[in-house]
């Protein structure tokens, strides 16, 4: 299919539309809480409201509740916006895509928790490149695991490509669960993920996990 073909596809439109939510929330999803709790562990902000009868789940919780607000109304900017115009423009209103944005909250809110314990755990300069590392490797291990052409370019024996499959189901599936989200409005633009549903439960396990890192850290910390 050519060029103009593809950018006259209905399905490839919404798509480009969809990769820009997902990578300007992405985006935003690892840089704002590595930027807010590293600003409060410097200036050690934290320790008044840690010292009052508060638990550190409940300050972690509202912390990160409140970033995930902030990138849910910038994904309502932009995809209201497009949709507005693809209504204006007569156009069919894409459920389709909405429920794919929705997914995708999923990955934001694990990368800014995951993002607080890399801050609480290494520090302000690590947790951003350690995040960002996990989404690239995680998307590396589904192309593996799911592409047959990717699997084939890489020159390994097969006990470490088996090593590979077992840190594919072990890691959080952050790269199935967007090429999952995007297989709901572009079956022929994205994978199709029979076990997307199975890397939204995992994403669900690895927050909660999440949660406790970073309630020990945070209870070993001295006020």
């Amino acid at each position: 299919m050519g060029g103009k073909d593809q950018s006259e596809n209905p399905d490839y439109q919404i798509y480009v539309v969809f990769l820009f939510f997902a990578f300007w929330n992405t985006v935003l999803a690892l840089f704002l809480p590595v930027s807010l709790l590293g600003d409060e562990l410097e200036n050690k902000t934290y320790i008044p409201i840690l010292s009052r009868p508060i638990s550190s789940l409940t300050y972690i919780g509202g912390k990160s509740l409140g970033i995930l607000t902030l990138i849910f109304t910038n994904g309502v900017f932009l995809i209201g916006t497009y949709l507005v115009k693809q209504r204006i423009g007569g156009e069919v209103f894409s459920w389709d895509l909405l429920k794919a944005c929705f997914t995708m909250f999923f990955v934001f809110y694990f990368l800014i928790l995951f993002g607080f314990v890399l801050v609480l755990g290494f520090g302000k300069n690590v947790a951003f490149f350690g995040g960002l590392a996990l989404l690239v490797f995680s998307t590396f291990l589904d192309l593996f695991v799911y592409e047959s052409v990717a699997a084939n370019l890489i020159q390994t024996s097969d006990f470490k490509k088996q090593v590979l499959e077992v840190m594919y189901w072990i890691l959080p599936q952050e790269g199935t669960v967007f090429f999952f989200s995007g297989s709901i409005f572009a079956k022929s633009l994205s994978q199709v993920h029979y076990y997307g549903e199975y890397s939204l439960i995992q994403i669900g396990v690895w927050i909660v996990l999440c949660f406790g890192l970073i309630k020990v850290i945070l209870d070993r910390k001295e006020l």
